[in-house]
């Protein structure tokens, strides 16, 4: 099915309408197309979705940036493996406290923003998404899991900024493994030492 059709079958399932722009942007509601008129962003944040998710989404199988931010979501379906070519995927500001197992499945999936949902641990199948490198849970209420993203071979990035996090499992991380870490406003002392072996570490 040709992706513009899609598109009009989604802009029916969310009441929005949808520009195609040239550049997509986190605060414009739209889409984008490769030089092929095949979709690759989108962005419907702040379209009142609740609960359930639009099913075009799952049709446009060249999209590699999904922006659904600020909506009232409360779960991300099983259904997310059929965007193979996935990059990034935004879905804050919703009501997320788990993730799908057929997450490890987007074999691309380099950026996962989940901050400002209801996450108390970090799950345990985001070490087995092997394309993440970058992982945002910032304002949740996580108080453990950490470990599973310390397990992780390719998460270089990691945003645990104001959660319930009363300790951090430094002991775990390995030579080069990380190269940025933020755990600021959480319940660890603000006095603990630098880990030597990550390049910028906020605390």
């Amino acid at each position: 099915m040709n992706d513009i059709i899609i598109i009009e079958e989604l802009q029916k399932q969310i009441s929005k309408k949808l520009k195609q722009l040239d550049k997509t942007v986190w605060f414009l509601k739209g889409f984008q197309c490769n030089t092929d008129g095949n979709v690759t962003h989108i962005s419907i944040q702040k379209t009142r979705l609740k609960g359930q998710w639009p099913e075009a989404i799952f049709k446009l199988k060249h999209l590699e940036y999904l922006n659904i931010q600020d909506n009232e979501l409360k779960c991300i379906p099983e259904e997310i493996s059929a965007l193979q070519n996935l990059k990034c995927l935004d879905i804050r500001l919703n009501q997320l406290n788990t993730l799908p197992e057929s997450l490890v499945e987007l074999q691309y999936l380099e950026k996962l923003y989940l901050g400002n949902n209801e996450f108390k641990s970090i799950p345990e199948s985001i070490k087995d998404c092997n394309a993440l490198r970058v992982i945002d849970f910032t304002e949740n209420q996580i108080t453990d899991g950490c470990e599973n993203i310390l397990k992780s071979d390719s998460i270089k990035n990691i945003y645990l900024k104001s959660n319930q996090l009363k300790t951090f499992p430094f002991n775990l991380i390995r030579d080069g493994q990380i190269e940025e870490l933020n755990l600021q406003e959480n319940l660890i002392s603000s006095d603990h030492p630098q880990p030597v072996n990550v390049k910028r570490f906020y605390i």
